[in-house]
Formats: structure tokens, sequence, C-alpha cells
């Protein structure tokens, strides 16, 4: 019997190159988006107004360069320029008041832009319904550590808490009441902070005046995920509407700050004893949404960590809000995380109405 044994041809086996070093910051961050999305899968679902597809569709991302540096374009300008520029920052939901409800739109969207000075501007762009802002800034953070050369980073998926308000939404009524809000960058300076703390020393049986309470007193910021039971990693919604605080014009005119510091303490102590029971059912958000234009809603970028959030070139320089078509179904406020060497706290206005603007900056400056 003859065996016979077929061989390949010789060809050489060499140690393994070392892994290829990604060279720029964009490609770091693009390979850190994909690593990411494996373990937030949620995050590259698409779906529509009540319920996400994990299909691991992807999310969309952009690349772009701009020919100036960012000192020379001016983007945190007044100018209409300078507006119309941070429009192509970001991606934005095709429908003018679109929040990615479609069933083709993805839940989030991406772009870097880099500068001539090499500065580069990231413009992220989701949809609520999957992610609040501490949610998303734990996505980010997850990026920039996977950026960073970390092997892991951690997510913990949990079912959605409370559940969706969904009748209460559906019968939102139209804002047209709204269409005239227009956007107003705000500045509180310090000195003010720091003068209502003083004054308010001692008036709260020991507790402190935060500079929350007094933005919110001079024009509302609260842990509400520790008192839903939101666990560490979760990542989704954590939002509770309250009327908590209510008070007449006349009133409110005549107190002192303290005094209202005194009113937004006491509301914040009451956050989150409704979260489980029977007033949970949409009618205090069916309540807000009647009154428009007389509530006011704060939504605090403070303390979530995204003035820390580092894809290997050092954390931001400024984290802001925008919006193409500025609006919201009631009077709103932004407050920002503090910036590197700026005084104050930042604020975004969209509570007042084109006609009202002069005279609530002027308030403001008295």
């Amino acid at each position: 019997m003859s065996v016979v044994v077929s061989k390949s041809s010789p060809e050489v086996i060499r140690p393994p190159e070392p892994l290829k070093t990604t060279t720029t910051a964009i490609e770091s961050i693009k390979r850190a988006l994909s690593q990411a999305l494996v373990l937030y899968y949620p995050l590259a679902a698409n779906g529509d107004e009540f319920s996400i597809h994990c299909t691991g569709e992807g999310v969309e991302f952009i690349t772009a360069s701009v020919d100036y540096g960012l000192q020379e374009a001016k983007i945190f300008g007044e100018s209409t320029g300078a507006k119309a520029l941070l429009d192509e920052l970001a991606i934005f939901y095709p429908a003018a008041g679109s929040y990615g409800s479609s069933d083709d739109e993805p839940l989030l969207l991406l772009q870097v832009t880099k500068f001539s000075c090499g500065g580069l501007v990231l413009g992220v762009t989701w949809n609520h319904a999957v992610a609040d802002g501490a949610g998303i800034t734990q996505f980010l953070t997850a990026i920039g550590e996977l950026a960073c050369g970390l092997d892991e980073a951690v997510s913990n998926f949990s079912d959605p808490l409370p559940d969706p308000i969904q009748q209460a939404m559906l019968m939102c009524p139209d804002p047209t009441d709204m269409d005239r809000i227009v956007p107003i960058d705000i500045t509180i300076p310090s000195v003010l902070i720091n003068r209502v703390k003083a004054e308010s020393r001692g008036c709260f049986d020991g507790q402190p005046c935060t500079s929350f309470d007094v933005v919110l007193a001079v024009l509302w910021r609260t842990n509400v995920r520790k008192r839903v039971g939101a666990k560490d990693g979760y990542y989704g919604n954590c939002i509770t509407i309250e009327l908590l605080a209510g008070a007449t014009s006349g009133m409110v005119a005549k107190a002192s700050i303290v005094e209202l510091v005194r009113m937004i303490k006491c509301a914040k102590d009451q956050l989150g004893d409704n979260v489980n029971g029977s007033c949970n059912d949409g009618d205090q958000l069916m309540e807000g949404l009647r009154r428009r234009y007389d509530v006011m809603h704060m939504a605090s970028w403070r303390n979530m960590g995204l003035e820390q959030v580092d894809f290997g070139s050092g954390a931001p320089a400024r984290v802001m809000f925008h919006a193409r078509q500025p609006g919201a179904p009631v009077p709103t406020y932004f407050m920002y995380p503090s910036c590197k060497g700026k005084d104050g706290v930042k604020l975004l206005s969209l509570a007042v109405k084109e006609e009202h603007a002069d005279v609530f900056l002027g308030e403001l400056e008295n």
C-alpha cells in the first residue's frame, strides 16, 4: 500500500506584528464608540414613540473639518454667523421638533469636527426616550475610557423606571403659545451667588444653600436618580414630573432671594415622594402643559460629569446645549457645567418670548 502525503508550499511564520496604533483622535473615538456600543447596545437600535428595537443598526457618525481655529471661529459669540456655524457642528433629526421617533431614525447621532488649531468639537444628538443627561454622560465617559486604553467599560442596562406616561404625552396640547420663545445665554455672577449663600447661612437647619438653589431663585439642581431607585450603571431615564413649588407673581416679586431659596429647598425635599404612587399617572404633567408660559422647568447639567469626559486629549473646555430650531414644550433653563476660567454659572434660557427678552435681561442685571 502506498500512502500519499500532500504538502503545501513552504511559508514563513513570523512573530506577530504589533497592533496598529491609532494616529488620530477621531479614529480613536470611532474605535471606542464601536466598542462601547457592544455594551450599550440599545443605543445602536432604532424605534418608534414608545419602544426600541435592538437590531444593532448602529449610530450615525460624521467627521468634519473647519479651516479656522476655535478662537478665530468665535463659535460662542452672539453673531448670526456664530449661530449658523453651531448649526453645522452637530447632526440634527430632519423634521423640525423631531427627537428621533421615526422608525428609520437612529437613537444616537455624533459628529466630530476638527478645527485647524487641532481643537475638536463633539456634537451629540440623541433620543431622550433612551437615556437622560446622566445616562448619556455615562455612555460618553465609557467611550472616553475605551479611547484611553481601558479594556472594559461597564454598563448595566435595566428595565425602565418608571413606566412611560404614554397617554399623557399623546394628549399634549399643541405648543403654539411657545413658538416665540427665543434662546438667551445668561451668566449668574459668582459674587451674587456667594452673597446669597452668605445671607442664607444658618437659615435652613444647617443645610447648605447650593448654587442651584440660588440660580433657580434668581430666575430649580437635585439628584432625582437616587430618589427613584436607579442602580449604579443604569443609563435610562430618571425623570419625574412633579409640580412642587408654586406661587403667585406678586408673592415672587415681593419675596427676598433667601425666601425664594427656602421655597425651592422645601420643594426639593418633596421631590420623588410620589414616584411610585398614584400621583405619577400623568395628571401633574398635563397640568404643567396646560399652564405653559406660567411654568418654569430647570434642567441642570452640573455634577453629571460631562465636564470630565476625556477622549484622550483632556477634559472639554466647554459643554453646552444647542438646537437648530430652539423650542421647548414649557419654559426651560439649561444650567451648564462649570467652564474653565469662567466666572459664575452659565445658563441657556428657552423661557422668554421675544417681546419680553429685553425686560427680562434688564431685571437680571438689577
